[in-house]
């Protein structure tokens, strides 16, 4: 008699999910369209079996918890060559041999650099980063320097999730869901958003009230708010999750998420700053054979002055033993679409512990270096230009 094969966990998963949620599906379906509170939780089951099969899918393929805890909140340390071309006001091409750690608890970074321009070394470049200040240093030309201070915080920590979304647990909170559909406020706002096909998915205001979901903080490794939190979600009317909109001020001040597209495999990150001014990056996930692991890049920054920096570029990764090996492709920016430089990066992100202080290898002191404040440097980009250039000539 043959010996069965153990069943693979994946599989096993799936076929769990589909026990608890088919009775569900086939008798909530018929009339799902009218009942808001069924179609948020046929929806939870068709993201479970679908999306997070998909490739295209934004997390599929990588494990979200360890990118959080061990290298968003953790030290890294980073090596890599850079090509930089196109540069506006410099006609050459450059590039650099990089080494760097960073440590998160002491809010501190170090990446030095080998740099050449064309082929001839132009020698050593140190960048340091600690707090909310980064420092330039080009020890070749007499220790030049240059510090930026702005408000934006270089070090924002990320939710410590204890674990990641997965069939397993989706079938683990099956009960959890249920009841928490139970416990939300959820309302049909009339917006509709409607897809190349024709498809139609319509727009649910949801508000999680005060001490409710405590599963999905205690995945997100956060306390349970002590205030409702309100997001909005689009539902088709076959019950598949379309788009999710959610103000992420909590963690990141003045943010605003939205992640969506047919396999939920676009995110776009807003974020508000002084001035009226404002920050918008876009990633879209890539699910073909060939580029399963890459995701595309955009962003924008609109200035008070109306004007506008864009760009673009490519993120190709692939884990390893010893942590992630990551292409940035055509990385390229424009200030009102005229092009102002491009870059290639080819390097690694590996774990680490540092028990020293990155920046104790400064060579000058880092509070003796001129320093400007971003919202002075960016009124006068022009003349901090010009001050660059005759600094230059005169360490020469």
């Amino acid at each position: 008699m043959k010996e069965k094969k153990p069943m693979k966990k994946g599989v096993k998963a799936l076929i769990i999910i589909a026990s608890i949620f088919a009775a569900i599906i086939i008798s909530s379906l018929l009339f799902a369209v009218f009942n808001p509170r069924v179609k948020f939780l046929v929806g939870i089951a068709r993201f479970a079996v679908e999306e997070l099969n998909d490739s295209s899918f934004i997390g599929y393929n990588l494990d979200i918890m360890e990118l959080c805890r061990d290298y968003a909140n953790g030290d890294i340390e980073f090596n890599g060559d850079l090509i930089a071309s196109d540069i506006e006001g410099f006609g050459y091409t450059s590039s650099a041999v990089i080494h760097g750690v960073r440590c998160f608890d002491r809010k501190q970074m170090s990446v030095k650099a080998d740099a050449k321009v064309l082929f001839v070394d132009v020698g050593e470049v140190d960048f340091y980063a600690v707090d909310k200040t980064m420092y330039l240093i080009v020890p070749s030309l007499q220790n030049l320097a240059y510090s930026l201070t702005s408000d934006a915080d270089l070090y924002p920590k990320a939710p410590m999730l204890n674990g990641n979304l997965s069939g397993e647990w989706f079938a683990d909170n099956m009960g959890n869901f249920i009841e928490f559909a139970n416990d939300i406020e959820i309302e049909e706002t009339g917006e509709k958003l409607v897809d190349d096909d024709g498809t139609v998915s319509y727009e649910y205001a949801i508000t999680i009230p005060t001490g409710k979901g405590e599963f999905i903080w205690q995945l997100l490794g956060m306390e349970v708010p002590k205030e409702n939190i309100e997001f909005s979600m689009y539902i088709t009317r076959g019950c598949k999750i379309r788009r999710i909109n959610m103000d992420i001020d909590n963690v990141l001040p003045d943010a605003f998420v939205t992640v969506d597209g047919v396999s939920m495999g676009n995110v776009t990150l807003t974020k508000k700053l002084p001035d009226n001014e404002k920050v918008t990056v876009l990633l879209v996930k890539r699910g073909d054979y060939l580029y399963s692991n890459c995701i595309d890049v955009a962003f924008q920054y609109d200035t008070k002055d109306g004007n506008v920096y864009t760009g673009n570029g490519a993120v190709v990764y692939g884990k390893n033993n010893d942590g992630y090996d990551i292409q940035v492709k055509r990385l390229k920016a424009y200030k009102d679409g005229a092009l102002i430089g491009q870059a290639y990066i080819n390097g690694r992100v590996t774990t680490t512990n540092i028990e020293y202080e990155p920046i104790s290898d400064a060579p000058i002191p880092l509070d003796s270096i001129k320093n400007y404040e971003w919202e002075e440097l960016r009124d006068n980009m022009d003349q901090f230009l010009k001050d660059v250039t005759e600094d230059v000539k005169e360490k020469i």
